[in-house]
């Protein structure tokens, strides 16, 4: 074999292995591109995934704030509005002539069973509003008594009657208190609304 053969079947041998070499070389690269690709696409995925969880959650808790504070709010204005209705009752009821007043005092007595004898007790007011006369007038009606006491209490309006046993509390205290627990439900039903609507 003569030295040019030798060295043209050398190349050829190295180009070819050069080539095979290459050609794996290539080979492996795009295995190890793909592999790679695909595993940063799963680890995109899963942060993506683990990102939109998040965001739920945030959103979950911040609605559920949002619908707490909004209950709050509504409930606050609920209050306010009874607060309001019940105040203006009883400004009114506090401001009508003694003629109408005493009418009305005079049928809440009236309620007391007649066979119960008490003491009347009321604010300082309504001691000069309530007269003996007005007392007389609604005794003629009973079986026993009720005699007014000098004694003032801390009321806004109306009566307590004292008997032996048991007090009977007709005071625009108590009555507003009653009142605001039942307008409280009437309240909601009017305004209609429950948690589905937040």
């Amino acid at each position: 074999m003569s030295i040019e053969r030798i060295r043209n079947y050398i190349i050829e041998n190295a180009q070819r292995e050069a080539e095979q070499i290459i050609k794996t070389a290539e080979e492996q690269f795009r295995n190890e591109t793909e592999t790679a690709s695909l595993s940063l696409g799963e680890k995109y995925q899963e942060m993506l995934h683990a990102e939109e969880e998040h965001i739920r959650e945030d959103m979950k808790r911040f609605l559920g704030k949002l619908k707490s504070d909004c209950k709050m709010e509504l409930l606050e204005v609920k209050n306010k509005i009874i607060d309001d209705v019940l105040h203006r009752a009883i400004s009114r009821i506090q401001s009508l002539p003694d003629k109408d007043y005493l009418t009305l005092i005079g049928k809440w007595l009236a309620n007391i069973t007649d066979h119960l004898e008490g003491e009347l007790f009321v604010n300082a007011r309504d001691v000069k509003r309530i007269t003996n006369a007005f007392i007389e007038d609604i005794n003629k009606g009973r079986k026993t008594r009720i005699n007014p006491n000098t004694t003032t209490i801390d009321i806004i309006g109306g009566f307590i009657v004292k008997t032996k046993h048991y007090e009977i509390d007709y005071t625009l205290d108590t009555i507003v208190k009653n009142l605001r627990t039942t307008l409280i439900p009437k309240l909601n039903d009017m305004l209609r609304l429950s948690d589905t609507e937040f």
